[in-house]
């Protein structure tokens, strides 16, 4: 694991911890506390090896709208800055459920026959499918940041972090979505559909 994955992993796992132990510590007293606790658990070895090689059993890549996402809803809790409005939320929640629609099924080998649309992450196999890949999101982004929408930024930020090769994978995918924040946003949209469904 080179330098840049293994602080990525680190970094991934302490904010993690930090929304979770914020569940019970909130404002900014609770914030400096979760964050000391955050730090001394993500170096503790449990049976052998540090949290960060257990996340990456869960999710080999944690993605970049996931990370922003954990860090808003950490400020948020600390009372310090509101980094995302409600219609972000609701924007980063519809694109981690839309891209998890897009890329789950087919490598679980349901939709068109030999058909993987995590492949389109890896340009090199395919430049013209790829390039849908990175215009879609390209498009999106650009939707978002001309509607001043604050999660077009963090697109931005997934396609530079990909260009810098910020992570192990050189899949783009890995990048703009993760299998936590994939069934997160799902969740998140169902319940949403379900309420308006009930409110009617």
């Amino acid at each position: 694991m080179n330098t840049a994955a293994y602080w990525w992993n680190f970094i991934s796992v302490f904010l993690l911890l930090v929304w979770l132990l914020q569940r019970f510590l909130r404002e900014i007293r609770g914030l400096f506390v979760s964050a000391l606790g955050a730090g001394l658990v993500s170096l503790i070895p449990f049976f052998g090896h540090e949290p960060r090689y257990w996340l990456s059993g869960l999710t080999p890549n944690v993605s970049i709208p996931l990370l922003a996402l954990l860090l808003a809803s950490i400020l948020a809790r600390a009372r310090l800055v509101a980094a995302l409005r409600p219609r972000e939320w609701r924007a980063a929640w519809s694109f981690g459920a839309l891209a998890a629609l897009a890329l789950y099924p087919s490598a679980l080998g349901l939709g068109l026959h030999n058909f993987d649309s995590y492949s389109l992450g890896w340009p090199w196999q395919d430049w013209s499918l790829s390039s849908l890949l990175f215009g879609a999101v390209a498009l999106t982004a650009g939707i978002l940041i001309w509607r001043e929408n604050r999660f077009g930024w963090v697109l931005v930020c997934a396609a530079l972090a990909y260009v810098s090769g910020l992570q192990e994978s050189q899949n783009f995918w890995d990048y703009v979505v993760d299998p936590l924040y994939a069934v997160v946003s799902l969740a998140v949209c169902m319940v949403g559909l379900a309420r308006r469904i009930f409110r009617r």
